[in-house]
């Protein structure tokens, strides 16, 4: 096969892989989130509130794929929309209560759960296919 089909092969495959892992961790601990929800919650609790644009570009989603997160977010109770005082057009979203409280017991196992995943990989490996990412991301970038 050549090289460069059998890393999209590789690509598709880990990003599945990945998918159906962390949506397994998350159902058996009990953690009622798909994994897109959970990076979406997790990235408020490290920056905070934020606008669904800019929730947009730092998942790197489009904004119709945020708008259903935080819908699907919002009727579970984990956050809430405020609207911007300067802006009446746009809106904050916000970590509801539930979604604090949650947050100590599930980051916990969430930094488990990459480390169990990322076990036997060095540092530099890591930074080097973080590299590769980067690259590859930008070049399809560059050609949309």
């Amino acid at each position: 096969m050549l090289l460069s089909k059998e890393i999209a092969v590789y690509l598709n495959l880990a990003a599945c892989k990945l998918k159906q892992y962390t949506s397994m961790v998350l159902k058996n601990n009990n953690i009622g989130l798909t994994p897109e929800q959970f990076l979406l919650i997790d990235l408020l609790w490290n920056q905070g509130p934020m606008s669904q644009q800019k929730l947009a570009d730092n998942m790197k989603k489009d904004k119709n794929s945020i708008t259903k997160l935080v819908d699907a977010l919002e009727k579970k109770e984990m956050l809430m929309r405020v609207k911007d005082k300067t802006d009446r057009r746009s809106n904050t979203v916000v970590l509801s209560q539930k979604a604090q409280e949650m947050r100590n017991d599930t980051k916990e196992f969430g930094i488990s759960m990459l480390e169990q995943m990322l076990s036997g990989i060095s540092e530099e490996e890591l930074r080097a296919f973080l590299s590769t990412l980067s690259k590859l991301t930008a070049n399809m970038d560059a050609l949309s």
